[in-house]
């Protein structure tokens, strides 16, 4: 079986390299620490999940996943939004913009695998039909 590959976006090292030790048991893990390199990444390499920090100097997550959404090679890639912002607005206009799950930091690392592999779970029930 492939190790599942996640992309993990975030302008903070501290929070890269927790989220990545939290993740790197279980998946393959490829960091930026920006909008613009993960755009940069996702040219070359398609990951099987994004995890996408918000608030981010040089382009937020809204506009990183606008650049995904418009792009057929990366529109259909699930995105899990990350955050310290605590405003509900947030959360309805990430999923709005079409995020597949949006947590709160500081991230509790079983909950995050928990949602992870709900992601998966939901791939492997449902027969996705992609309306373009």
């Amino acid at each position: 079986m492939n190790m599942k590959h996640i992309l993990l976006v975030d302008d903070v090292l501290t929070n890269l390299k927790c989220e990545s030790l939290i993740l790197k048991d279980k998946y393959k893990v490829t960091t930026a620490r920006s909008g613009r390199e993960a755009l940069e990444c996702l040219e070359n390499v398609v990951p099987d999940l994004v995890l996408l920090d918000i608030i981010m100097k040089d382009m937020d997550g809204y506009e990183v996943m606008k650049h995904m959404k418009k792009n057929p090679e990366t529109s259909r890639i699930p995105v899990i939004l990350l955050t310290a912002d605590t405003e509900r607005e947030n959360e309805e206009k990430a999923l709005a913009m079409g995020a597949i799950d949006f947590i709160r930091k500081p991230v509790d690392s079983k909950m995050l695998l928990g949602r992870i592999e709900a992601v998966w779970n939901m791939e492997e029930q449902t027969e996705w039909e992609w309306v373009e």
